[in-house]
C-alpha cells in the first residue's frame, strides 16, 4: 500500500542519549519456581525482606535514565473461558462484594474467595476461617476451662463498651450488638510507608518552606522602607497633599485578611478532610468467651497504598497482645488501641518480625510436608565424582641405577657417531660459526663460575651452539671414564621466549647432532612435548619452566639453565630471573648462562653480581646505514608546504619560509642547537645549524616534515632511488623490507604501491607481499617464497620481522622507526596499541636483517640525532606494560614465594614495575574473587592459578564445567585465549566482514564464533576438504580452527587434573589428540546437556568477564508517520552512544558484529579487552540480558526505593535497573546469595557432584530454567 503520507527525517547524530531503565519482569510461574527453591532451602518459614524497610530516596537518580518508553510488554494472560457463571447476575455481584470486604483485611484475594466458597458464601464464617489461618493461636496457649455464663461475659463486655465510648466518643462505633465493635484512628506513623502520602506530604512541606520564605522577604521589605508617621487625613478619608505628603499612607491589614492569604488555607486542614483512617475492628463470633478468649481482632485502612503486608504484620502483633492479656481474663481492646498507636513498639516489631503469612499461591489449607520422595532415591547417590584421569606423562622418571644406564648408553652412542659422514659434515659447518672459536673460553668460564651472560650478535650461533658445547663437554668427558667410575648426570634446559623458537632451535640442533627429535634434544612447549628418557638438552618456552617449579621449586635433577634472548624483557624472562638468583644461593652446584642479543648484558651483570660477560661477534655482511638525511641529500626528495605530510606550519610560519627560501636569506644560528631538542621543535635557523653540512632543500624538507606521520610518497621516492639510480652502486638483486608501524600503514603503503607504473602489477619487476601477524598463515608463507625469474620481492612487514621471521634472501631495509606496542594502564583498567619510537637496540636489529647473505644497505627514515639522542637504548620492559594478574597468581603458587608479600616479591625483579601498578592488579584479583584482603589465594584463584590462560578466560571455563556446556565453553575459552578464527584477507576486509555477520548469534561476537567453529567442524567431519572450503568460503583460518580444537584438549586435560571435569583420559594417544576436534563425544552428554543454550552462554560470559561491563547510551524514542499511523523509529547504529565505568565513551571494533547494529535488548554489553588507537575500541562483546546480568555480576548488589520504584543497584549505582515489584527484587537477591554459596562450595571442592547435592542440583537447574524462559 502506497503512503501519501510524508515520513519525519531522521533525527540528527547528535542528540541527548542516555541508557534505558529496563524493567526486570518474571512471569509468575517462575516467581513460583524461586520461591519454592529458596524455601526447600531455608525451610517453609522463609520470607522475603519486607517492603517496610525501604525508604524512598526521590526521583532524582532515575532522571538520568530513559523511562516509561512506551515499549507494549505482555506480562501474562488469562484465559477466561474457564471462569464459571452461575447464570444469576445479583449472586455474582454479592460475591464480588464479599471477596472486596474479605480482601479489605490484607487478606490474600485467592485465599478471600477460598474461605468464602468453603463456607457457601458465610461472610462471618470465611472472615473467622481467614483469621485463623493468618493469625493461629500459639501452640501452648491454654483451654479456656473456666465456665462464664453469657450475661457474665455480656456485663463485662458492657462495661469495656460503655468505657471505650467514653474514651473515644465518636471514634468508637458498636456495628452490631454484641457483636462487632470499630475504633477508627490518625495513625501517622504507619502513613509513612504510603509513597503516596510521603509524596503528599513532601509537596505540603515544600510548600510550607515557600511560604515561610515568602513571608520573611516580606518582613525584610517592610524592615527596609522608612518608617513614617501614619497620615490622620488619609486615615480618615482623603489627603489633599496625595503623593508629596511627608506622612505615610500606608493602611494596618487586617488580621482576616492575613489569613485569608495564599498558603494559610491548607495547613489547617480537619481531621474529617483527610481520607486515610486505619479501622480496628473487633469481632465476637458466637460461642467466643471474651475476655477470657482472644476475640477476632482486624485491621483495615482506606489508604489504598499501604502495603498489604504491613497490615498483616501490625495486625499480628495487636493479636498477640491481646493473647496475652486473655489469658488472665482482662478487657484488652483500649491496650491494643495504644499500643497500635505506639510509633517505637510498632516499628520495632515491623522490623524484626519474620513470620510467614500464607502464600497466596497455595492453597489455604495447605499443610508444609518432609520432602521423601527424593529422599529415597538420593540417599545412596554418590556425593562426590571420581578423579579424572588426563593420560599426559609428567615426564620420565627413572631410578638412579636406571639413570646411570641411560647416562652411559648415550655416551657410547656419542662416540660412535664421531665416525659419522653426515655428522662430521654438519660439524664441518659449526666449526664456521663465530661462536665456535669461544667454545673452549665459555666451558671454562662455565667451569670457574656459577653465572655467565654472553652477548652475541644475530647470526653467531649462540642459541645453537651454547647449549651444545655444555652437552658435548659432559659427553667427551664421561667418555674418558673407566667403566666402574661414577658417571656425573647432566640435564640442560635452554628457555625461548617463543613456542616457534624453542621448535626450531631443537630441530636444529638435533639435525647439527645427526639424530631425531626427542632423543638426546629435546622440546616442550604448551600444546606438545617430544622428550623421553634420554633426552638431557630440553628447549621449552620460559612459562614451562616456571610452571616446573611449582612442583620442583629447587630443579632437583636440572645442572644447567640456559636463558636464551633475555634482551627482549619479557615478563616471564625477568621474573624468572628473579627466582634464578635466590635458587643459586641454595643450590651451588647449578649452573646459568644468560645470552643477550644486544649490547645490555651489562644489566644482567650486575644484577647478579660481579660475574663474567663474554661477548661473540656477528657474521653479517658489512650494512651501510644511512638516515633521514642522508637519503633526502641523495635522493633529491622535495616536500612542499602544502603537503598532507607536511606538519602544522604555526600562523606566518609558511610565508616567512617560502621568502627566505625564495631570496636566500636562511642564516643558520652561530652555534648548533642543544642534542636534548628534537628536531620538531627546532626554528628554522637552529635546524640549519644542526644540518649545516646538508643542502638547503634537505633542511626544508626535514623542517617542513611531520615525524610522526608514515609518508608513502618518501617510501615511493627511496624505492625508485634504490631500483633505478645507477650512482649508489648497491645490489641490483635481493629482497627489499621495510618496517612500519601497523597493518593500518602497511595497506596504506601498499594500495600507493599498487598504484605505481614502477612498483604496481603493471611495470611486472615487483612482488608486493605484506607481513602482519593478523594475516593468514599462507599469506605469511609468501614471504618465504622465491619470487618469479626476473622479479624482486618488497616486503611490507610490522617489527614480526625483526626477530620472528628470517627473510634469507633481504638485502634493502627501510626502517620507518615506529612501532605499535601494547601498554597497559592499570588506573584505567585497559590495554592500548601506542604508536611508539623503536629503541637503538631494535634499529639495530633491522639493520642487521640487510646482511644475512651479502653486503646489505639499512635506510632509517628518521634523522641521526634521534637516532643518537632521543629514543630509548633499550625496549620498555615488558612488565611494565602488561596486565599483572598472572604474574601475582604465579608468585602464590611458588612454594619458595607463597608466603612473602606482593610487593616484597616484584621489589627484587631487575626493573620492578611500580607500586602502583601491583596494587591494581590486586585489586582486580580481590574483585575476581582470586585473592582474599590478606592477599592469600582462594579456592577459586588456585584453580585459576593452574590454568594458563588469562583469570577471567579461567573463570568461563570452571563456570562451564559447574553449568554444563562444557564443550561449547572450551571453544570460547580457546579462541579468546588464542586468537579469532576469522581472518581478513588483504584488500578484502568488508566481503569477510560481512561473511562474519552472517553468523552473528544473539548479538555476541564470543557466540558467533563458537557459530561458526561448530559450522566449520560439521563440515570437516564430512571430510578434510569439505572443511577446507568451508573455511575458505567464510574467511576462517584453517591452522587457527587446528589449533583451537588442540588447544580445547588441553584445557580439558587441565580441569581434568584439578578435579573439575571426572573423565579418563589415559587412552588417548597423540595421534587421537591431535585428530579432529570430538570433546562433545569424549566428555559425554551429561556435562554438555545446556551446550545450545545460548541464554545461559551469555550469562556465564557475564560471571568470567565482569566487571567489564559497556552501557548502551541511546535517542530518545521518536516515530515515523505511516499508514497504520506513528509507529517507533528503531535507531541507526550511528545513533548509539557506549560508556565504560573508567573510559567514559568508547567505540565497538567495526569488525565486532554488534558494530552495525542499532537496537539491542539489553543496555549491557560484557567484553573481554578494549584497545586504545586513535579512539577506545571495544573488541569482542556480548549482549547480557537483565536477569544473568543481575544474578551473574561480581560486585555487591544493593535494592533501592525511588520514587515509588523499586531499582537493583550494581557498582555502587553504575550498573541500575529496575524491578517491576519489590518481591521480585528480593527473590533475585536471594537467589544470587543461594548460587554465590553453591559455586563457593564447587570450587572449595571440585569434585563435588552438584547434581546428587542438597540443594546444588535446585539451585542449578532453578538458575539455568529462569535464564533460559525469561
Amino acid at each position: 500500500m502506497k503512503s501519501c503520507n510524508v515520513p519525519i527525517e531522521p533525527p540528527p547524530t547528535k542528540q541527548p542519549v542516555k541508557v534505558e531503565l529496563q524493567v526486570l519482569r518474571l512471569k509468575d510461574e517462575s516467581q513460583t519456581l524461586i520461591m519454592d527453591t529458596l524455601r526447600s532451602i531455608h525451610g517453609e518459614s522463609f520470607q522475603l525482606g519486607d517492603i517496610s524497610k525501604y525508604e524512598d530516596k526521590g526521583g532524582r537518580m532515575k532522571k538520568g535514565f530513559w523511562q516509561d518508553r512506551g515499549n507494549l510488554v505482555i506480562q501474562g494472560g488469562f484465559d477466561y473461558s474457564n471462569i464459571p457463571r452461575t447464570g444469576n447476575s445479583n449472586e455474582d455481584k454479592f460475591r464480588m462484594y464479599a471477596v472486596m470486604k474479605l480482601h479489605s483485611y490484607a487478606f490474600h484475594r485467592s485465599h478471600c474467595e477460598e474461605a468464602l466458597d468453603h463456607n457457601n458464601g458465610d461472610v462471618d464464617k470465611a472472615l473467622a476461617l481467614l483469621f485463623s489461618k493468618y493469625f493461629p493461636p500459639p501452640n501452648d496457649l491454654p483451654l479456656v476451662t473456666e465456665d462464664h455464663n453469657e450475661d457474665e461475659l455480656e456485663t463485662l463486655r458492657a462495661d469495656e463498651r460503655e468505657a471505650l465510648e467514653s474514651i473515644y466518643d465518636k471514634l468508637f462505633v458498636e456495628k452490631e450488638h454484641n457483636r462487632v465493635w470499630q475504633l477508627k484512628f490518625k495513625i501517622d506513623h504507619l502513613l509513612t510507608h504510603s509513597p503516596s502520602e510521603m509524596k503528599k506530604q513532601a509537596e505540603r512541606e515544600a510548600q510550607q518552606a515557600e511560604e515561610e520564605k515568602r513571608r520573611m522577604l516580606e518582613a525584610l521589605a517592610k524592615k527596609k522602607k522608612a518608617k513614617r508617621e501614619k497620615c490622620w487625613n488619609f486615615a480618615k478619608g482623603k489627603c489633599r497633599y496625595g503623593n508629596r505628603c511627608h506622612y505615610s499612607h500606608e493602611l494596618d491589614e487586617p488580621k482576616d485578611e492575613a489569613d485569608k492569604k495564599p498558603g494559610k488555607r491548607g495547613t489547617d486542614k480537619t481531621a474529617d478532610e483527610d481520607p486515610n483512617w486505619f479501622y480496628l475492628e473487633i469481632r465476637f463470633p458466637p460461642g467466643n468467651r471474651y475476655p477470657f478468649e482472644r476475640p477476632i481482632l482486624l485491621l483495615k485502612t482506606t489508604c489504598s497504598d499501604i502495603p498489604e503486608q504491613l497490615c498483616l504484620r501490625v495486625n499480628r502483633r495487636l493479636v498477640q497482645e491481646c493473647i496475652e492479656l486473655t489469658k488472665d481474663g482482662m478487657p484488652c481492646i483500649y491496650t491494643v488501641a495504644d499500643l497500635l498507636q505506639n510509633d517505637e513498639e510498632i516499628g520495632r516489631f515491623i522490623e524484626q518480625d519474620r513470620y510467614q503469612f500464607p502464600d497466596g499461591r497455595r492453597s489455604l489449607f495447605y499443610v508444609p510436608e518432609q520432602d521423601d520422595d527424593d529422599g529415597g532415591s538420593g540417599e545412596n547417590l554418590p556425593t562426590h565424582h571420581q578423579r579424572g584421569v588426563t593420560g599426559r606423562q609428567t615426564g620420565p622418571k627413572l631410578n638412579p641405577d636406571q639413570l646411570m644406564k641411560e647416562d652411559r648408553n648415550i655416551v657410547r652412542k656419542f662416540m660412535d657417531k664421531q665416525t659419522n659422514a653426515a655428522y662430521k659434515e654438519m660439524l664441518k659447518n659449526r666449526r664456521n660459526l663465530p661462536a665456535w672459536t669461544k667454545m673452549s673460553e665459555i666451558v671454562a668460564l662455565m667451569e670457574a663460575h656459577q653465572i655467565l651472560v654472553i652477548s652475541g650478535e644475530t647470526g653467531c650461533g649462540k642459541s645453537t651452539q651454547v647449549p651444545q658445547f655444555l652437552l658435548d663437554d659432559w659427553l667427551l668427558q664421561s667418555s674418558k671414564l673407566k667403566p666402574n667410575e661414577p658417571l656425573r648426570h647432566v640435564e640442560i634446559i635452554c628457555t625461548q621466549p617463543r613456542r616457534l623458537s624453542a621448535i626450531g632451535v631443537a630441530e636444529r640442533v638435533a639435525d647439527e647432532r645427526n639424530e631425531k627429535i626427542g632423543n638426546t634434544v629435546g622440546y616442550q612447549i604448551r600444546l606438545e612435548n617430544k622428550i623421553s628418557s634420554s633426552t638431557r638438552l630440553t628447549f621449552c618456552t620460559t612459562g614451562i619452566l616456571l610452571r616446573r617449579l611449582q612442583s620442583d621449586p629447587t630443579l632437583s635433577t636440572v645442572t644447567h639453565i640456559i636463558v636464551d634472548e633475555v634482551h627482549e624483557r619479557s615478563e616471564e624472562s625477568d621474573f624468572l630471573l628473579l627466582i634464578l638468583k635466590e635458587l643459586l644461593t641454595k643450590r651451588t652446584d647449578l649452573k646459568v648462562i644468560l645470552m643477550s642479543a644486544t649490547l645490555n648484558s651489562n644489566l644482567f651483570a650486575s644484577y647478579f653480581g660481579d660475574i663474567p660477560v663474554l661477548d661473540i661477534p656477528g657474521r653479517t655482511f658489512p650494512v651501510e646505514q644511512l638516515f633521514l638525511e642522508d637519503i633526502l641529500e641523495r635522493s633529491g626528495f622535495v616536500l612542499e608546504p602544502d603537503s598532507q605530510f607536511c606538519r602544522k606550519l604555526r600562523k606566518g610560519e609558511q610565508e616567512l619560509l617560502l621568502q627566505e627560501l625564495e631570496y636566500s636569506d636562511v642564516k643558520a644560528a652561530n652555534a648548533a642547537p642543544a642534542k636534548t631538542i628534537r628536531d620538531e621543535n627546532l626554528k628554522m635557523a637552529d635546524m640549519f645549524a644542526r644540518y649545516a653540512d646538508y643542502s638547503k632543500q634537505t633542511c626544508k624538507a626535514l623542517y617542513l616534515m611531520d615525524p610522526l606521520r608514515i609518508n608513502p610518497e618518501l617510501i615511493e621516492h627511496v624505492l625508485t632511488y634504490i631500483v633505478d639510480d645507477t650512482a649508489h652502486g648497491w645490489p641490483r638483486e635481493g629482497s627489499i623490507l621495510i618496517f612500519l608501524p601497523g597493518l593500518a600503514e602497511i595497506q596504506t603503503v601498499h594500495e600507493s604501491l599498487a598504484e605505481s607504473k614502477l612498483f604496481g602489477p603493471r611495470g611486472d619487476r615487483f612482488v608486493l607481499i605484506p607481513l602482519h601477524s593478523m594475516l593468514t598463515n599462507e599469506e605469511q608463507a609468501l614471504v618465504f617464497r622465491k619470487p618469479p625469474k626476473g622479479k624482486r620481492k618488497i616486503v611490507l612487514s610490522t617489527n614480526i620481522a625483526e626477530t620472528s621471521v628470517t627473510i634469507d634472501d633481504c638485502v634493502f631495509v627501510l626502517d620507518c622507526g615506529q612501532m605499535k606496542e601494547k601498554r597497559f594502564d592499570s588506573n584505567r583498567n585497559m590495554e592500548s596499541l601506542e604508536m611508539v619510537w623503536v629503541s637503538r637496540a631494535n634499529a639495530l636489529q633491522r639493520k642487521g636483517r640487510a646482511g644475512r647473505v651479502m653486503p646489505g644497505v639499512c635506510i632509517h627514515l628518521y634523522t641521526r640525532p634521534r637516532f643518537t639522542h632521543h629514543i630509548l637504548g633499550q625496549p620498555v620492559p615488558e612488565i611494565h606494560r602488561i596486565p599483572l594478574e598472572p604474574l601475582l597468581l604465579r608468585i602464590k603458587t611458588l612454594p619458595t614465594l607463597a608466603e612473602r608479600a606482593l610487593n616484597e616479591v616484584l621489589g627484587a625483579i631487575i626493573e620492578p614495575p611500580s607500586v602502583e601498578n601491583i596494587q591494581a592488579a590486586k585489586k582486580r584479583l580481590i574483585d575476581v574473587g582470586a585473592l582474599d584482603l590478606e592477599e592469600q589465594l582462594t579456592p577459586l584463584g588456585h584453580h585459576l592459578s593452574a590454568l594458563p590462560v588469562d583469570v577471567r578466560i579461567g573463570k568461563l571455563m570452571l563456570f562451564g564445567a559447574i553449568f554444563q556446556c562444557l564443550d561449547s565453553v572450551l571453544t570460547m575459552a580457546a579462541i579468546l585465549s588464542y586468537k579469532s578464527p576469522f581472518v581478513s584477507p588483504f584488500g578484502k576486509r568488508d566481503e569477510a566482514d560481512n561473511r562474519k555477520r552472517q553468523f552473528a548469534v544473539a548479538n555476541s561476537d564470543h557466540l558467533t564464533m563458537l557459530s561458526a567453529y561448530r559450522r566449520w567442524l560439521e563440515a570437516a567431519q564430512k571430510s578434510r576438504y569439505a572443511g577446507q572450503c568451508f573455511a575458505e568460503e567464510n574467511y576462517l583460518s584453517g591452522k587457527t580452527l587446528a589449533t583451537i580444537g588442540e588447544m580445547k584438549y588441553q584445557f580439558l586435560e587441565l580441569l581434568v587434573s584439578i578435579g573439575f571435569v571426572p573423565i579418563d583420559l589415559s587412552g588417548r594417544s597423540r595421534a587421537k589428540r591431535q585428530q579432529l576436534d570430538d570433546l562433545l563425544k569424549l566428555t559425554g552428554a551429561e556435562i554438555n546437556v545446556n551446550g545450545t543454550n545460548n541464554r545461559l552462554l551469555a550469562a556465564i560470559l557475564c560471571a568470567a568477564l565482569y566487571p567489564n561491563v559497556v552501557k548502551i547510551l541511546t535517542p530518545e524514542k521518536s516515530f515515523v508517520t505511516g499508514a497504520v499511523g506513528a509507529v517507533p523509529r528503531l535507531p541507526q547504529a550511528s545513533d548509539l552512544r557506549f560508556k565504560t565505568q573508567e573510559d567514559g565513551y568508547v567505540a565497538l571494533h567495526p569488525s565486532s558484529v554488534n558494530a552495525t547494529v542499532g537496537y539491542f535488548g539489553s543496555p549491557f554489553l560484557v567484553y573481554q579487552e578494549k584497545m586504545k588507537t586513535s579512539r577506545i575500541f571495544i573488541r569482542e562483546t556480548t549482549m547480557v540480558p537483565l536477569l544473568p546480568m543481575v544474578l551473574f555480576s561480581g560486585s555487591d548488589l544493593a535494592i533501592e526505593l525511588h520514587g515509588g520504584d523499586f531499582v537493583i543497584l550494581l557498582e555502587g549505582g553504575w550498573l541500575m535497573l529496575q524491578a517491576a515489584t519489590h518481591q521480585i527484587a528480593e527473590m533475585v537477591k536471594f537467589l544470587r546469595l543461594e548460587l554465590a554459596k553453591m559455586l563457593e562450595l564447587k570450587i572449595s571442592d571440585p569434585l563435588l557432584n552438584l547434581m546428587n547435592h542438597e540443594h546444588g542440583k535446585r539451585v542449578i537447574d532453578t538458575i539455568v530454567r529462569l535464564i533460559s524462559k525469561e
